[in-house]
């Protein structure tokens, strides 16, 4: 309580400041330079304290400053950035500032619009963002549609992996998804909700130690607009199947508030392919599955922000998604002789699942700075719960061997977390930042399987489970960042400490782990020569075991095919390094090292008397990764022509003791890609993009070179209001082969999804930026105003 009481008298004395004022003016010669970016920076540390637009008049205001020496910024449509003299504040003063005279750059409106378009990939310090909202193709599908344009990411079948290494840490707005069925929520969630997609590969302490095989952030996407706006979309497409989606959402912000809004609805049929060939001494399995999904999602959202006063922000924000995702699937299964090819038997499969959930996202923070010298104080809370109720019939025919089976597998998680960040300028250039964060995991899941014995349903005791997990995760920071010049450098440690309980309710079994942790990572900056630089940076991260790899439930593909967890699982360590150049301090060349024990990775597993095989998650010993990243722009090839192209190479390299036998399998992986951009006559706008992913080894599977590419056009009508993406993704395609040869394993693996899906995507906006040339000016400013200001 005495905390609390401090807090709180800090907060009062923050609000009885004295009152001061700064007013100025911004001008073009005679005219006011109206709607101009104002930004009111600390000379200690040139940090942005305050940002106000000009009116149509050029005037702006700020209030309630406390005393100190400030410098202006002013930027805008049409205007460069300019700093403005040095000024200062006394107690109380209300400061009136010369007229700021800025020439204007003859820019028009529309030109801005096309400059100011962010780049599809951008490179920054620790992280490569992909803006996919900034690409033509892609938009007409899922999240999984777009992550397959995230360089180096495979995505086949129900397996996600970078660079040769799976076990991808996915957030999506910072919130981890490892204890939600993320495989449906990826395929059901529209792409249109996705602002970017950041790829931490350098976390700093400030983050979750998780994430040992990469961290990928899906940003959703977020208002910036002044005054109320709004927009409405009705999309579709086809491939094999139909794909349906509509919505629209609505913003205000004004004065202290920002409110958010929206809906929508998704259809988004989709078929995927999984080929497998299995020999054995005495026998091989011929098996071709071919899996339908039709699922149905909505969505809601709202939310509000509030500054409280000039230094105090707080807002909260909930998203409430529900939907039904029946699927249908279709195994056949040929066993032939290993001589001669003569089939011996067959029988087919049949799996039907339905499947309703839902999840529901609340968010709440409050912001503030507490001086002008950079001191700022946040606060997280979140609480996330997620609902499956699920029924899967599997009916085989061709032999009485497998029985009918009904599955009943409904399952609940609820996530809670909080946490607080503290910033304070120690010394001009050194920065300490600190921070604590706890979250608390339930989660519940069932699996009632009842199978037909004489015509009877009855409870299969051998496969009836249910499993309790429990999770507990309390954390703390602290990091040290200093920068002189050019010069920059940061040191952090992070300390972690975990409690993990798995509860086997059918078998009265508990499985408890504690385990607590120190996480050091740093990182430096310095000049090379001319615009080039060179970084260094290490972090040691961890990678826990999800909870539905912990799961020790079954799910099949057939009765001789099927996945399960393993409770067993150990969580993985990594140290990771990379050294970068960089240019005007944006990294367009990587080197990096990863040394990983106890690697966490999908494995099979056969018996050769009955010819079954599975899917688990193991700890194999250890996993080496090296190599280099190199990305570069295509704007030098001609004005109407923008872009990225890049290049990967990484040798990936994993040994174990594994089935009674040793695994050594190491290989080159070589990725390319690249999207072309460019303006066409009428106003049109084309993008071409092709990726190309050389052979490469995961685990124990070693797969073959696969590429694509994809097409797409747009363009805006009645000034800007209406816009058209035509896309065709996957128009080339190759689709995912791969093999295992370990031990008694001799299989091939073909797997495919759904290409080329041609679709069409009508946008229409609405709202303030369209009542004039002048109020969309306004509109275009605040945006980036906005942008700066969260």
């Amino acid at each position: 309580m005495r905390h609390l009481s401090l807090l709180a008298l800090l907060l009062f004395s923050v609000s009885l400041s004295a009152q001061t004022k700064i007013t100025g003016r911004v001008a073009d010669g005679d005219t006011p330079a109206e709607f101009t970016n104002i930004l009111l920076l600390a000379v200690a540390d040139s940090a942005v304290i305050k940002l106000e637009l000009a009116d149509e008049a050029g005037q702006f205001v700020f209030t309630d400053i406390p005393p100190a020496d400030y410098f202006i910024r002013t930027t805008g449509i049409g205007y460069a950035e300019v700093n403005h003299p040095v000024f200062s504040l006394g107690e109380g003063q209300e400061l009136t500032l010369p007229t700021y005279q800025i020439k204007g750059s003859g820019t028009t409106l529309e030109t801005v619009e096309v400059v100011a378009r962010k780049p599809f990939l951008e490179q920054k310090a620790g992280m490569l963002v992909v803006n996919v909202d900034q690409s033509i193709t892609g938009q007409g599908g899922t999240v999984v549609d777009v992550l397959r344009k995230v360089p180096g990411v495979i995505v086949a079948g129900n397996r996600i992996s970078m660079a040769g290494k799976s076990g991808l840490t996915i957030l999506i707005d910072g919130r981890p998804t490892k204890y939600m069925d993320i495989q449906s929520l990826l395929r059901d969630m529209p792409a249109d909700n996705i602002k970017s997609i950041e790829v931490i590969s350098q976390p700093g302490a400030a983050f979750d130690a998780e994430g040992a095989g990469g961290v990928i952030n899906l940003v959703l996407k977020k208002n910036s607009l002044l005054g109320t706006n709004g927009q409405v979309f009705l999309g579709g497409g086809y491939g094999e199947r139909p794909k349906y989606r509509a919505g629209g959402s609505v913003s205000h912000r004004a004065g202290k508030v920002n409110l958010t809004g929206g809906v929508s609805w998704n259809r988004q049929e989709w078929v995927e392919g999984l080929d497998l060939i299995r020999r054995f001494d005495d026998r091989v399995f011929e098996q071709q599955n071919r899996d339908f999904g039709t699922p149905n999602s909505y969505s809601v959202r709202a939310g509000v922000d509030y500054d409280l006063t000039d230094r105090q922000r707080i807002g909260i924000n909930g998203r409430y998604n529900w939907g039904m995702s029946p699927r249908t699937a279709t195994n056949v299964t040929n066993i032939l002789s290993p001589d001669d090819q003569e089939q011996l038997s067959s029988f087919v499969t049949n799996i039907q699942r339905e499947r309703d959930w839902n999840s529901l996202n609340l968010d709440a923070f409050y912001r503030i700075k507490l001086d002008t010298s950079g001191q700022e104080l946040n606060f997280d809370a979140s609480f996330n719960q997620f609902t499956r109720d699920a029924v899967v019939n599997l009916e085989t025919r061709g032999t009485d061997e497998f029985p009918f089976r009904v599955n009943l597998e409904p399952s609940t998680a609820d996530i809670i977390s909080a946490q607080v960040d503290y910033k304070k300028p120690l010394s001009k250039g050194l920065l300490l930042s600190a921070g604590a964060k706890a979250s608390r995991a339930e989660l519940d899941n069932e699996l009632l399987s009842r199978i037909d014995v004489n015509g009877e349903m009855q409870l299969d005791e051998n496969l009836s489970n249910r499993f309790l997990y429990d999770e507990e995760i309390k954390a703390a920071y602290a990091s040290f960042g200093y920068e002189k010049g050019d010069f920059s450098a940061n040191l952090g440690l992070r300390f972690e400490d975990t409690r993990m309980e798995g509860y086997n309710v059918t078998l009265d079994s508990v499985n408890l782990r504690n385990f607590n942790q120190l996480f050091p990572s740093f990182s430096v900056s310095a000049p090379a020569f001319g615009p080039i630089g060179v970084s260094l940076a290490y972090s040691y991260r961890i990678e826990r075991p999800s909870y539905y790899d912990l799961n020790p439930f079954v799910s099949y593909l057939d009765p001789l095919t099927f996945e399960k967890g393993n409770p067993f699982l150990q969580p993985e360590l990594i140290h990771s390094g990379q050294l970068s150049l960089t240019y005007e301090k944006q990294p367009f060349f990587n080197l990096s090292y990863d040394y990983t024990t106890d690697v966490i990775a999908d494995v099979t597993e056969q018996d050769p008397i009955s010819g079954a095989a599975f899917q688990t998650t193991v700890n194999l010993d250890r996993f080496i990764r090296y190599g280099g990243s190199l990305f570069f722009p295509l704007d030098f090839i001609a004005k109407p022509i923008s872009g990225y192209g890049g290049f990967m190479l990484y040798y990936n390299d994993y040994t174990s003791n594994y089935l009674g036998g040793t695994l050594d399998q190491d290989q080159w992986n070589f990725t390319a890609f690249l999207q072309v951009n460019a303006k066409l006559p009428m106003g049109w706008k084309g993008e071409v993009s092709g990726w190309y992913q050389g052979r490469g080894l995961d685990g124990i599977i070693r797969y073959n070179p696969m590429y694509g590419v994809s097409v797409g056009l747009e363009k805006d009508f009645l000034d800007d209001r209406l816009n058209l993406i035509l896309s065709g993704d996957g128009i080339i395609q190759q689709f995912f082969t791969g093999e295992i040869r370990f031990q008694d394993q001799d299989i091939d693996i073909v797997s495919t999804w759904e290409a080329p899906v041609f679709s069409a995507k009508v946008t229409y906006k609405f709202g303030n930026r369209f009542l004039n040339k002048r109020e969309g000016r306004r509109s275009s400013a605040s945006e980036e105003r906005g942008r700066l200001n969260d």
